[in-house]
């Protein structure tokens, strides 16, 4: 709900630090497209799941697609997007994405340039990314450029929209 936080040493109140914390939503999303995901073990719907045991996973098994890749998430109404969490995949660092493309869109059809470019550092940490200004959009298009070990395939865990 956000809040302001202030703390004190007991034995001296002088000692004080506040911090303010803005609201942060996270908006459920629903993966309405994935242009490529490994059958039965890496559905794209695994990135919105609140799992983070299950992955999404890029075709590796009867075709290996190469890149770009992407998936398209509904927030199923107009939302003022501020940013998204993106958690890799902890079981292995097969499919790490490096750089990444972000796009929004209106009606899920017409998605024009990205909004933001970026690369995430190479480790298992959810990776939070605020955007420059907020955006209103109902859909949001993450588009993985390449993966950290130079392999063709993408992966994930978890993708979070971050919202007022």
């Amino acid at each position: 709900a956000g809040g302001t936080i202030k703390v004190w040493y007991e034995d001296n109140p002088a000692l004080t630090f506040t911090a303010k914390f803005d609201k942060i939503e996270n908006v459920p999303l629903t993966v309405v497209y994935a242009s490529s995901q490994e059958p039965r073990s890496g559905d794209a719907s695994h990135l919105t799941d609140n799992d983070g045991s299950t992955i999404w996973h890029t075709m590796y098994s009867v075709t290996l697609a190469k890149y770009p890749h992407w998936v398209d998430f509904d927030a199923s109404s107009v939302k003022n997007m501020k940013g998204f969490v993106y958690t890799p995949r902890t079981d292995s660092p097969n499919g790490y994405v490096k750089d990444f493309e972000i796009y929004v869109s209106m009606d899920g059809k017409e998605w024009g340039t990205p909004i933001l470019k970026g690369s995430f550092v190479r480790n298992f940490e959810p990776q939070k990314v605020m955007f420059k200004e907020p955006v209103k959009a109902r859909y949001i298009r993450f588009r993985a450029l390449n993966e950290q070990n130079g392999n063709d395939f993408a992966s994930g865990s978890e993708f979070s929209l971050i919202a007022e």
